[in-house]
């Protein structure tokens, strides 16, 4: 379906009315924001059916719950003025407290500044609701409720409430919406999915539905709202959806005698409760009719809107009749398409569940990082950078990264823990111990909006150290300046030089950047998850997803560099190309039943980061005859085995580590060191947004995350 944009909708009319501000931004961006205040069962649920509809739900407002997520993509914050720190355009709040704290939530979210407030909370007490109307009208608030169902604007896509998608809207041509058709102004929330029915079964479009309110006392009335909407160039009609008790239609009736030029437009009215007996309560507190009153029955006000000139129905067939013969028989779409969207609807399967990621995309050929390519971030983006990403889902600003560099480097300069290691063990199984061992990570806090990014920050940093450790590079890690890059510290821990070559440096952080992530399935990964779900401490959980990287998962890359070692050692000793010397080694292995570690992936035919790496290679100065072998192996296993195996990352690693001088567990440190960010995203998403003890089936998962975007030029 192609939407109507939402500058040319009703709500972005509404929205100019109360603040220009925000209705030139959206006229600039094409983006509405919504929030939801309350997240209870009700506000919870109704913010993913509001989602699914399409409505941009920005956030979620949640006293102590601020820094987790609710659908895993809506950032909770704990006021909403946090919200608006990062969000400073929300056009719409919906409220879903108890009627016991309403008054204090709505009074807030008034006190924003935010143009349009929708009270979902019924029931509120008239003390509180007082206070409510008092912020309301001072900060000229367009507020909804208590007690509305919300509102809908069916040609935009947007819904901010609980009312369900039965409401059709103009259709331009099959598929693509119009802003025109019939607005709904309603008292009552059940009363509009009949009408709404009726309507579309006779091709009429509704471009709007705004539920005002059940309760007695309510922000905005029949006389408030619909002047207003008929200023709306695309109403071409409005209904009215009223019912008995209180005095809001004879007031609206009065004020049509009086000013006639406010209602410019066809006004239709239907009142529910013709038949409700005196001084029962019917649903709304709204809706009682006094005993011995002249207002407030069916009667008084269907004569005193038929005094001002308006057509009152007293059902639905009399509503299509009147409306119809209003808008001259105008068909708004083919009703044949309503009642295939219903029958859609109705039939549709529920729907498999599942839970969604907002870190990497993986699909064949494809690696995205919150919609940014991983060959472009291998090439363009620093290994602070990528972390931040992979945490935050935007790339940071200068001020953020600087201090990023400075944490960073402040853990690297401070000692390794102290425990005894043997050079046979497993470099990964090293560095988790490392992790696990180490005081300064378990007490970094990372509470906050931006505390888990900054406690993965302090841990790439403390990583420099830890590989220095193993490594025996110290004295050159001791020896780093605290205004080098990153880069620079990554390198002297890993080469052990004091003097750091910029092109050698930057080649080791692409092959980390390479490795930060490969979605929820790795073993490493769902290690974390797992940890995670049961709300292991951070450093348990990401040492848990180090650990389990050996030479089964994340080991290719070390074997690969030995594979290539020995493929030029052939070359150089028995005086024969490249070409041969591959071809001969890879033969003994296929004989021997040797597996070729870094050929082939399980879901990449061509892995999009091999070329990256290997043009980075070639500019640093550091490609030799590793990486020559590394671009011929996939043609040579061919010819050889018969099966096309392309090269993956790992084995281009291993070949760049290999013509660098490397030990080949460099290869392996450098997908650990790379991972380290990936996990702590992972595992921070995992404690944001899912239950405890939650069951986890990995294949369910699904990338919720940004799309494909284009990384920014000048960084």
């Amino acid at each position: 379906m192609k939407r109507l944009p939402a500058q040319k909708g009703m709500l972005h009319y509404l929205v100019s009315k109360v603040r220009p501000d925000i209705g030139r931004t959206i006229e600039k961006t094409g983006v509405i924001e919504t929030i939801v205040v309350g997240l209870g069962a009700q506000g919870t649920r109704h913010a993913g059916l509001m989602q699914e509809f399409g409505t941009n739900v920005t956030a979620g407002i949640a006293p102590g719950r601020g820094g987790t997520r609710i659908h895993e993509t809506v950032p909770v914050y704990d006021t909403v003025k946090d919200c608006l720190e990062e969000y400073p355009n929300i056009v719409a709040a919906s409220i879903w407290r108890h009627y016991s704290t309403a008054r204090d939530a709505t009074v807030e979210v008034i006190e924003s500044g935010i143009p349009l407030v929708l009270l979902i909370t019924e029931g509120i007490p008239l003390r509180d609701v007082r206070d409510i109307l008092v912020a309301a009208r001072r900060k000229k608030t367009l507020l909804l409720g208590g007690n509305t169902p919300g509102v809908i604007f069916p040609p935009e896509g947007i819904k901010i409430g609980m009312l369900p998608n039965v409401f059709y809207p103009e259709e331009t041509s099959p598929g693509v919406f119009g802003p025109h058709g019939v607005t709904i102004v309603s008292r009552s929330g059940a009363i509009l999915y009949h009408m709404s029915d009726a309507l579309a079964s006779a091709g009429i479009a509704q471009n709007a539905v705004l539920g005002i309110g059940g309760d007695g006392a309510i922000g905005s009335t029949f006389q408030d709202l619909i002047p207003l909407v008929m200023g709306y160039k695309n109403t071409e009609l409005v209904v009215l959806a009223g019912e008995i008790g209180g005095s809001m239609e004879e007031t609206l009736a009065q004020n049509i005698e009086k000013n006639r030029h406010l209602y410019p437009k066809p006004l239709v009215a239907i009142i529910s409760g013709r038949h409700a007996p005196e001084g029962k309560t019917m649903g709304h507190a709204g809706a009682i009719v006094s005993p011995g009153q002249a207002y407030g029955t069916f009667e008084s006000k269907k004569a005193a809107l038929e005094r001002a000139g308006v057509d009152v129905v007293n059902s639905q067939y009399e509503l299509i009749d009147v409306v119809g013969s209003k808008l001259k028989g105008k068909k708004y779409f083919q009703t044949e398409r309503y009642y295939e969207k219903m029958r859609e609807t109705w039939e549709a399967k529920p729907k498999k569940r599942g839970w969604g990621t907002l870190i990497t995309k993986v699909a064949p050929n494809t690696l995205m990082v919150s919609g940014y390519l991983l060959q472009d971030l291998i090439e363009k983006a620093s290994f602070l950078e990528t972390a931040h990403l992979l945490i935050k889902g935007e790339l940071p600003d200068k001020q953020v990264l600087e201090e990023h560099r400075r944490r960073a480097f402040e853990a690297s300069q401070i000692e390794a823990p102290v425990f005894s290691w043997s050079d046979s063990d497993d470099i990964s199984k090293t560095l988790a111990s490392f992790l696990l061992l180490d005081e300064h990570v378990a007490k970094f806090p990372q509470a906050g909006k931006d505390g888990p990014v900054q406690k993965a920050v302090f841990a790439i940093g403390r990583f420099a150290r830890y590989l220095a450790r193993r490594l025996g590079t110290e004295s050159a890690l001791n020896g780093a300046d605290a205004d080098e890059p990153f880069s620079a510290i990554v390198s002297r821990a890993i080469s052990g030089n004091n003097i750091v070559d910029p092109h050698y440096a930057r080649m080791l952080e692409a092959m980390i950047v390479a490795s930060v992530d490969h979605g929820v399935t790795p073993p490493s990964a769902q290690a974390t998850i797992i940890a995670a779900s049961t709300r292991a401490a951070y450093e348990v959980a990401v040492a848990h997803g180090i650990g389990a990287i050996t030479d089964v998962h994340g080991g290719a890359g070390a074997k690969a560099a030995e594979f290539f070692r020995r493929c030029t050692a052939e070359s150089r000793q028995e005086g024969i190309s490249i070409d041969e010397a591959t071809r001969s080694l890879m033969s003994e292995y296929v004989k021997a039943g040797r597996r070729i570690e870094g050929m082939g992936h399980r879901i990449h035919t061509d892995d999009p980061r091999r070329d990256t790496l290997w043009k980075l290679a070639r500019e640093c100065e550091v490609a030799g005859d590793s990486v020559a072998v590394s671009k011929i192996a996939g043609a040579v296993f061919e010819q050889v085995k018969g099966i096309s195996l392309p090269i993956n990352v790992d084995g281009v690693i291993g070949s760049i580590v290999a013509d660098m001088g490397l030990g080949s567990s460099v290869a392996k440190a450098l997908f650990v060191y790379g991972r380290l960010a990936g996990l702590s995203a992972h595992y921070f998403e995992e404690i944001a947004t899912q239950p405890q003890m939650r069951r986890i089936n990995f294949a369910e998962a699904v990338y919720r995350g940004k799309e494909l975007r284009t990384f920014p030029r000048g960084r």
